[in-house]
């Protein structure tokens, strides 16, 4: 106890006993024992204090109410007994558990504001009113609660003193804040920014503020997975000197979301020295002393998780035992020392397989979840880590009951609509995954449609094309579960449907069907003029800025808006709507193989003849396509490898020649052998391969082996989904005497990779064969006269070097003249708005993407898709510059190249496979893409 608090409480007490009792001199001075006696509580931690300061208090308030009108309670004596008062009340409801306080502070509030004559003591109370409704809100957990909360913030703005404005904002920024929490309306965290923004942080209240500020990033941050906001909120907490312990907690917590988003472990030792300063603050009967155990022994856990030391997480719950032992049922932060020790718990279970850790692990989860308000966006992870807990249970006994139990639990914690998104997707994946282990695979299905659902808002327009990157890898693979599952079920056309929705979610985003856009042009010209605006200026990939700004938001919803007007419009209520199966399979005219494999089962989906049928493939795994793939990727890179040897080329095109052959006998033979694929024939009819995940990968329509061949027996195209396939899918289109076409050659790539001798004889063929062809060669090919060419062109083709970026696919580019200055971007082609018909992307890899994305088609050659081309010509890894030329050749003398692309392709491409037998790496790399 501080020295100062028992000297103000002692000389306050003989104010008091000094003056007549009831009067207004002794009053006054009740308050100010009220407050020594609130400060001493602050001290010590002495409830006796708090009693006795509610005693003396309200004795004062009766006094000040006798007056006439009550008018002494609303002065500024009056208002500060109830400030006072409203402070003790609102320590004593923490302490006791006690939310009837609340009421009492709020009605003595409420009765002399309605006395006060003064405007400003009026917002002084209102402040108090507000401050009790954040009390409440921790025990009711309710939205509402925020609500009435911040419109008496709003009502009190224009009346409260410059003095008290930072901490009202405050606490209508926190307030906000919350009500993102719960909602997940972007607007709240965006007013509550400003708010904090434009209070200084050199006043009173500047722990709060700089705290309101970083909360604020880290919120916003808590739906992704990049880093920037993280980081931002640590250097706006240790930048400041801080005057409480508030700062250091947060400024620790901070620091271990990086760990978890980085795994840099070098962040656990400042993270346990901020902790650590606010433990040696306060005594042990303090909230923050246990607090701050709390976070050592989140610290200990972390380490235990990157480093796999068992002592530390024992440490870590020695600590978390020690914190829950000095806390009460009812203490804001109760139910998750609750969950955080269940979780330490089963980390040591599975790390010991001691089954009395995961027991007390599953009691005290459900304890947690019971302490947790309905709506509080934790639950979705307690709940999930319960079902974790129920199957690793099921795993040691056996009963097959608590399967049902975990999936159960999980597909509720998915259910939550507070919780983040990506933990939701997580929550209901558990849950299917679970169900299919019982052989309930229609309610496996459900599960699966349920997260692919909320894909799209992982993809939505308000966010950084960061975030919508990391977010949709973060997910790789889902759809393609979701879609083995429903077969499973006997549900072919769902699975389909499953694929179409969680698949290329950023390309559906700006494709627009013919048939859709001409009609919306013919029912209303004004909303298809909006809806081009709109899709030019909002639906460009999503910015680099580490968040969305206002606009970002806004951007969404009058998109929405926009979208929900055209389909009022009569025969456009599903305009831009994922299509449903049976929809694609009258819009698909011909044969669709859909490539599926996943930890579930492989099979092949086949769309033909309106109709989808199933063929298992059981020679096909994931876990082979993986070491195919691997193999695959090795192969093509050494191929071209100007440091390998002649003996190592050799063995690469062995290698090719080898998962070629695995192909084929896994995938695509069986698939052709259904589709009754004639071994020889005259015009050999056309199939579309839409391969999803890692098959995306495969050269599909080179697969051979023993003397049979894709090539014999098809014409190969490449869709990424069948949706973007359905859409832009026409008849044979009537050449147009007008059009033009952007031919672009680079022989010399200033600071790049090496001469591309042929380049200019392959532009010259191209040039040759196109109709109006602006033939850019060298420097006069920059990137302002590449778009502007593009922008007019109806055909097109590029001889030059391409370069793929895993880590932002966006930026893939094609080199040409001033790309280091100006690169041309898969972001600069893939906003171009165009009616156009081909593109010849002679580059290397143009249709590469990253793995975690490769349903996405996030490359150059979707670029061109995006930007309108309805037939692509890309590769699959880098190719020859001679061979180029020969293949480049030979598909503008097939004759209407333009017309039939892929025809022209194929023939160009067996005729290299011929030439070049024990040789794939030259042949088998281009693709065809589009109707």
């Amino acid at each position: 106890m501080s020295r100062y608090a028992r000297d103000a409480v002692d000389h306050w007490r003989r104010a008091a006993a000094g003056q007549p009792r009831g009067d207004r001199r002794w009053a006054e001075a009740q308050v100010e024992l009220g407050a020594a006696l609130l400060d001493r509580h602050h001290a010590d931690q002495a409830r006796e204090d708090l009693i006795e300061a509610t005693v003396v208090l309200e004795a004062a308030i009766r006094t000040m109410a006798d007056s006439f009108l009550a008018e002494e309670l609303g002065t500024t004596h009056g208002v500060r007994a109830l400030s006072t008062y409203t402070d003790v009340l609102l320590a004593r409801a923490r302490i006791d558990s006690d939310p009837q306080l609340l009421d009492i502070a709020e009605q003595y509030l409420q009765f002399a504001e309605d006395a006060s004559a003064d405007l400003g003591n009026s917002a002084l109370l209102m402040l108090k009113t507000c401050q009790v409704h954040r009390a409440r809100h921790t025990f009711d957990g309710s939205v509402d609660t925020l609500y009435r909360l911040t419109a008496i913030a709003k009502l009190a703005e224009s009346w409260i003193s410059e003095e008290h404005r930072p901490v009202l904002r405050g606490i209508h920024a926190e307030a906000l804040l919350r009500a993102y929490q719960l909602t997940g309306v972007e607007d709240y965290v965006d007013e509550a920014m400003e708010l904090v923004s434009s209070v200084d942080t050199t006043g009173p209240n500047q722990d709060q503020i700089v705290m309101l500020r970083a909360r604020c990033l880290l919120a916003r941050a808590a739906g992704t997975t990049h880093t920037a906001d993280v980081e931002r909120a640590v250097a706006v907490l240790r930048e400041h000197t801080p005057q409480s312990n508030g700062p250091r907690f947060l400024a620790g917590q901070t620091l271990l979301t990086l760990v978890d988003r980085t795994g840099r472990a070098e962040l656990l030792g400042p993270a346990w020295e901020e902790f650590t300063a606010a433990l040696n603050t306060v005594g042990e009967g303090h909230p923050e002393y246990r607090m701050a155990l709390a976070s050592l022994s989140n610290v200990g856990m972390k380490t235990h998780q990157l480093t796999g030391d068992i002592s530390a997480l024992e440490s870590a719950i020695g600590l978390l035992r020690r914190a829950l032992a000095l806390s009460v049922r009812g203490e804001a932060n109760h139910a998750l020392y609750l969950d955080q020790l269940g979780y330490s718990l089963r980390l040591l279970y599975d790390a010991t397989r001691e089954p009395a850790y995961l027991e007390e692990a599953l009691v005290l989860l459900r304890r947690a979840l019971d302490a947790l308000p309905a709506r509080d966006p934790q639950r979705v992870k307690t709940g999930l880590s319960i079902a974790q807990a129920l199957r690793a249970t099921y795993l040691r006994t056996g009963e097959t009951a608590l399967l049902t139990k975990a999936a159960e639990r999980a597909r509720a914690a998915g259910r939550i609509d507070s919780g983040a998104v990506p933990a939701r997707i997580q929550a209901f994946d558990k849950a299917a995954y679970t169900l299919t282990a019982l052989g309930r695979w229609e309610e496996a299905t459900e599960a699966f449609d349920e997260a692919i659902t909320l894909l799209p808002r992982l993809a939505s327009r308000g966010r950084t094309r960061h975030d919508q990157y990391a977010d949709l890898g973060s997910t790789a693979g889902l759809a393609a579960t979701a879609a083995s599952c429903a077969i499973g079920a006997g549900q072919p056309e769902r699975a389909l449907e499953l694929l179409e929705r969680g698949r290329g979610l950023l390309l559906h985003q700006r494709l627009t069907g013919d048939g859709e856009w001409a009609a919306l042009q013919r029912a209303d010209p004004r909303l298809a003029a909006d809806f081009q605006r709109m899709r030019r200026d909002f639906e460009a990939p999503a910015p680099e800025a580490p968040r969305p700004t206002t606009f970002g938001r806004d951007r969404e919803t009058e998109w929405n808006v926009l979208l929900a007007t055209i389909r009022e419009l009569p025969g456009l209520g599903d305009f831009l709507r994922p299509p449903s199966a049976r929809q694609l399979l009258d819009q698909v005219d011909g044969t669709v193989i859909v490539p599926i494999a996943s930890e579930l089962r492989c099979d092949a989906l086949i769309l033909r003849q309106h109709r989808v049928t199933v063929l298992p493939l059981p020679d096909l795994s994931l876990t082979d396509a993986m070491t195919q793939l691997r193999l695959l990727q090795e192969a093509t890179t050494t191929a071209y490898d100007p440091t390998a040897d002649a003996r190592s080329r050799l063995r690469a095109q062995s290698v090719l020649t080898g998962v070629l052959e695995w192909l084929w006998r896994a995938l695509v033979g069986p698939v052709l052998d259904r589709i009754d694929a004639p071994g020889a024939a005259a015009e050999l009819p056309r199939v579309w391969w839409c391969p999803v995940g890692p098959l995306a990968f495969f050269p599909l329509h080179a697969a051979q082996a023993a003397g049979r061949s894709a090539l014999d027996r098809v014409v190969s195209s490449y869709t990424p989904t069948v949706t973007a396939l359905a859409r832009k899918r026409t008849g044979v289109r009537q050449s147009r005497a007008d059009a033009r076409s952007c031919v672009v050659a680079m022989r010399a790539t200033p600071g790049g990779p090496q001469a591309l001798p042929s380049a200019e004889r392959e532009a010259v063929a191209a040039a040759g064969a196109l109709p109006g062809a602006w033939l850019g060669l060298d420097a006069a090919a920059t990137r302002r006269h590449v778009l502007d060419r593009l922008a007019g062109s109806a055909y097109a083709h590029f001889a030059c070097h391409a370069v793929a970026d895993p880590h932002d696919p966006a930026q893939g580019r094609l080199l040409v003249h001033d790309h280091q200055d100006s690169p041309l971007t898969v972001a600069d082609v893939s906003q171009l708005d165009l009616d156009a018909e081909f593109a010849f992307l002679s580059a290397c890899a143009t249709a590469q993407a990253p793995p975690t994305l490769v349903d996405e088609a996030l490359h150059i050659t979707g670029a061109f898709q995006l930007a309108g081309f309805r037939h692509v010509i890309g590769t699959l890894w880098e190719i020859d510059d001679a061979v180029s030329l020969t293949l480049t050749t030979a598909f503008y003398q097939h004759g209407d190249a333009t017309g039939a692309a892929a025809y022209a392709l194929h023939a160009a491409v067996r005729a290299l496979r011929d030439r070049y037998p024990l040789a794939p790496t030259l042949w088998a790399a281009h693709i065809h893409t589009g109707g």
